[in-house]
């Protein structure tokens, strides 16, 4: 038991780091994108639908590796819980 909580939060903290990291280079790929396509017209990017994608995309393996921790941290929780009864 002690060891299956030990692994889950040391997986539970790398996946939370590798979404820490995975934001910050979809922040500048997110910059690269916009001043590559739409340069200094930002209505002209919120018209086109692209912007759309160029916004969610950059950050969508960041919220996967974020949504992994979290789930990684809840069954620390229930293990614990169930530890404690």
């Amino acid at each position: 038991m002690k060891e299956q909580l030990r692994f889950n939060l040391m997986s539970a903290k790398v996946l939370q780091f590798c979404a820490d990291i995975f934001a910050v280079f979809g922040i500048f790929l997110f910059a690269y994108i916009y001043f590559t396509h739409w340069g200094n017209k930002p209505m002209v990017a919120m018209i086109d639908p692209m912007f759309v994608v160029s916004l969610f995309i950059p950050f969508l393996p960041a919220a996967c590796f974020a949504f992994a921790a979290s789930k990684k941290r809840r069954q620390i929780r229930a293990m614990l819980e169930e530890n404690r009864k």
